[in-house]
């Protein structure tokens, strides 16, 4: 069997040129060619991207009518009576409301007001001897509660009130008489029967004040 010969080199000029042929080759692979990265392998896996067309844009909204506008509001009791400062109904009503919020100084002004209006107004007299009782000045309400139980007798809690007020003067007759006259209306009132109870103890009755302080607790429902 006969071998085949390599070819040898027959000079160090020839195998420089041949090294160089080589080199220029792989030069020329390395410019046209890339090596995958791990990326690159991950991207060929995936399936095709998909194409989705997206709907269209909805029609613009068409403009909304603007709400309608609320009713007036009704004037205030203090805008009420800026405009008519002299009404004695609104005058008597703001002053009620002051004196619940413990207002007494505005509320007598307002009442005093309604007054110079109607001197014989019930509900302003009775509503100022209530002020002026709240502050305490029980001798100065006692004449105004009397002109409204002298204008209208069938008002119990104006008799009650002026009960309170004489009681508190030491007119203990006096006070009697008022409760007992608020009880004749309103027999289950049960602040008028325990003012008539503390006016009988002052009167030594204290039998009598016994049996007030029990018709007081039963009307409370005690």
């Amino acid at each position: 069997m006969i071998k085949k010969r390599e070819p040898r080199w027959q000079s160090a000029a020839e195998r420089a040129r041949v090294a160089a042929e080589l080199i220029d080759e792989a030069e020329s692979l390395t410019e046209t060619s890339t090596i995958a990265t791990p990326a690159d392998v991950r991207r060929a896996s995936l399936p095709p991207p998909i194409q989705a067309e997206l709907p269209p844009d909805p029609p613009p909204a068409m403009p909304i009518a603007p709400a309608p506008a609320p009713p007036p509001v009704p004037p205030s009791l203090d805008g009420a009576l800026a405009t008519d400062p002299d009404n004695v109904p609104l005058l008597v009503e703001r002053a009620t409301r002051l004196t619940a919020a413990r207002h007494y100084r505005a509320a007598q002004r307002d009442l005093e007001r309604a007054l110079r209006s109607d001197p014989a107004h019930a509900d302003a007299l009775a509503a100022l001897g209530v002020v002026l009782s709240r502050k305490g000045l029980w001798s100065e309400a006692v004449p105004l509660l009397r002109r409204v139980v002298d204008s209208e007798p069938g008002r119990a809690i104006a008799w009650y009130r002026l009960g309170e007020a004489l009681n508190k003067v030491d007119d203990l007759l006096g006070a009697r008489a008022a409760y007992e006259r608020a009880v004749e209306l309103e027999p289950r009132n049960a602040k008028a029967l325990y003012g008539l109870g503390i006016v009988l103890d002052r009167l030594r009755r204290p039998e009598e004040a016994t049996r007030m302080y029990r018709r007081s607790r039963e009307a409370a429902g005690r």
